[in-house]
């Protein structure tokens, strides 16, 4: 009747790459890494998503029929040059999602293509086969037809197809290096002194200080937010129980900077202790636009503290 059965060959490639596809996606899911998940995973990025967009641009197709037809030397190179760019096309949408460059997320959208062009190759395939024909056909063409009147063609639509794969990821590749980097947006926060030869570090803090004497302190904070922000630090000298928790704090200061992307805020201050005591925390709360009513550590965005003995001279 000119239809394929399920177990031809016009349909056991598409099986094959919806299988390796769901096999490569399992994984991804799995806690399986390194090199058994690499062995995986590799063959189906630079392979299997290219063969079926390319299967369902060039379906299956008889040349006694049809007058194009794709060898596998060609379909092979062309599979490897589409994957290549589907690959580099997901990585530049996921840019511009919520979701990171990972593998799961970018299995997942190759996955989904792959699935979508074996449907629509396998639809293509079927509504394509000559009704009445008594001709086996293969995913390659006729292996019984030994014609060669289509192979300058095929061989000009290789250059023409080669040329947009280049085409494809040359402008993948400019989008992705002309928009800015998004990364993981953070912000640096630590507290720094100066030694004795100006030079600031994170280390030396004071263990002493008297009551109602000064020490000199600085606070950096660099902005990774990818974007302008509103900071503010509160200073506070707290004094805590044996098991952690704040039981009388004060407030030294509070300061506040508008810092550019990239930028470094670093703010040289004195602290001035209004609590006397052993083993009291000196703390740094670090907020974006905006502070609460009450800062704690537990609402701050950032934190940083210092262990101090308050003395009486």
């Amino acid at each position: 009747m000119g239809r394929w059965s399920d177990t031809s060959p016009a349909t056991v490639d598409l099986l094959a790459v919806v299988g390796y596809t769901a096999i490569t996606l399992l994984a991804t899911l799995s806690p399986l890494e390194g090199i058994p998940l690499a062995a995986i995973a590799i063959p189906f990025l630079l392979f299997v998503p290219g063969y079926a967009v390319v299967a369902s641009l060039f379906p299956t197709r008889n040349p006694r029929y049809e007058q194009h037809r794709l060898i596998a030397t060609e379909r092979i190179l062309y599979s490897v040059a589409a994957s290549i760019c589907l690959a580099i096309i997901v990585g530049v949408n996921l840019e511009f999602t919520p979701w990171p460059i990972r593998p799961t997320p970018v299995v997942t959208a190759l996955a989904i293509v792959t699935v979508v062009a074996s449907a629509i190759a396998l639809f293509r395939r079927y509504s394509r086969a000559p009704a009445g024909s008594s001709q086996t056909t293969t995913p390659y063409g006729n292996a019984g037809d030994t014609s060669g009147g289509s192979e300058g063609d095929g061989i000009q639509l290789g250059t023409i197809v080669v040329g947009l794969a280049i085409l494809v990821t040359f402008s993948c590749v400019t989008l992705v290096a002309a928009q800015p980097q998004r990364g993981e947006a953070y912000t640096e926060f630590g507290l720094l002194t100066e030694n004795e030869t100006g030079v600031l570090e994170a280390s030396g803090y004071p263990e002493q200080i008297t009551l109602g004497e000064s020490e000199q302190l600085y606070f950096s904070v660099t902005n990774r937010e990818m974007e302008t922000t509103e900071y503010v630090v509160v200073v506070q000298l707290t004094r805590t129980a044996p098991t952690g928790e704040v039981i009388e704090r004060a407030r030294l200061d509070t300061y506040d900077n508008r810092t550019a992307a990239g930028d470094r805020w670093l703010q040289r201050h004195t602290v001035t202790p209004v609590l006397e005591g052993e083993r009291l925390r000196l703390t740094y709360l670090l907020y974006k636009d905006g502070i609460p009513e009450q800062p704690t550590a537990e609402n701050a965005y950032r934190e940083a503290h210092i262990w101090v003995d308050v003395t009486v001279s």
